[in-house]
Order: structure tokens, then sequence, then C-alpha cells
């Protein structure tokens, strides 16, 4: 099973003490206990890291930072869509990549004119691009509950859950092992 995190799954930002944030807490450190012994296998990608990097909070985004350090890169991050050369007149010349943020940007528009934003339609679409089986998210206002079920009928291989739904299907269907990477 390959899990997507989004950023409000990173385990800081579930810091309320509110019992249904303690809840959701509760079953990330259980996940990332599992990913720390390979158990599961969980996911970022850059599109996660330059959304912790817009936190104005230092101390909060060095432990965001921490976070996103502890789980593994998805395999195609970002596009290489060709190079900038630039030459000069005495032979020197400078070479940039160029880069997009998402694998699909057809995909990220599709999602986006479904009614999500674009960061969240970035993260779905580095999520379906990287054969993803779980979309993993605490957030209800945004992306659970208004989008949901459409992208779970259009986009069949993926499920959005929250961590705890999550870790109920994972205790659900025996103990996990190595299966579920």
């Amino acid at each position: 099973m390959k899990i997507y995190s989004d950023t409000d799954s990173l385990l800081s930002n579930a810091r309320h003490s509110d019992p249904k944030t303690q809840k959701e807490r509760d079953a990330l450190v259980e996940l990332l206990a599992l990913h720390r012994t390979g158990d599961v296998m969980i996911h970022k990608s850059l599109v996660v890291y330059r959304e912790l990097m817009a936190t104005a909070d230092t101390e909060l985004r060095l432990k965001l930072q921490a976070d996103y350090e502890t789980l593994k890169k998805v395999e195609n991050d970002e596009k290489l869509l060709g190079f900038n050369t630039v030459f000069d007149q005495y032979g020197g010349f400078c070479c940039s990549p160029l880069v997009a943020d998402v694998q699909d940007e057809e995909l990220r528009k599709r999602l986006m004119d479904g009614g999500l934003s674009q960061k969240d339609a970035e993260h779905l679409t580095q999520a379906i691009c990287n054969g993803c089986d779980v979309f993993l998210t605490r957030d209800e206002a945004t992306i659970i509950n208004p989008h949901r079920h459409w992208i779970e009928e259009e986009f069949p291989k993926i499920k959005i859950k929250r961590p705890t739904e999550l870790l109920a299907q994972l205790h659900g269907s025996t103990r996990p092992d190595r299966r579920h990477r």
C-alpha cells in the first residue's frame, strides 16, 4: 500500500487539544511507527515541502520539516520540461532546467475545475501520478467532505482517508505486513 501524506497530515500540524484532533494525532503516531518499521510506506512530495516552508512560525516550521524528513519521497516528484540555455559573446553560457511542480498539468486543472484549490489539486495530482493507493489527509473542510466522493469515483485506484480511517482499515485487514507498502 502506497500512502501519500499531504501537509495537513504531518504530525506537528495535529497540535490542537480537542478530542477529534487528538484521535487523529494518535492514529498518525501509530501510522508513523508502522512507517518506521517498514510495515507501511508514507510518501511526501516537494509540494508538501514548499507548503510547509510558507509556515510563518519558525518553531512550527522546523517541526514540520523534521516530520517531512521522516517520510519517503515519491518516485516522480517534479517533471523536467527542458532546459533554458543562454550564451554570451565570449563563449560563456548558463544552462537552467525548466521544471514543472506536478507530473500532469492537465490532471491538476481537471481537479481544480472540480473545485479543489491549486495546492490541494497539486497534492492529489502527485499522489495519483505516483500510483498511490491512499491520500492521507485531515482536511475535512476542503477535501474530504466536499470532494472525496467524486475524486474516488473519477480515480478509483486512490482512496482519500483520515489517519483514523486508514488505521482502522489496516487493523481490519489482519495486522499490517510487508504487503502494505
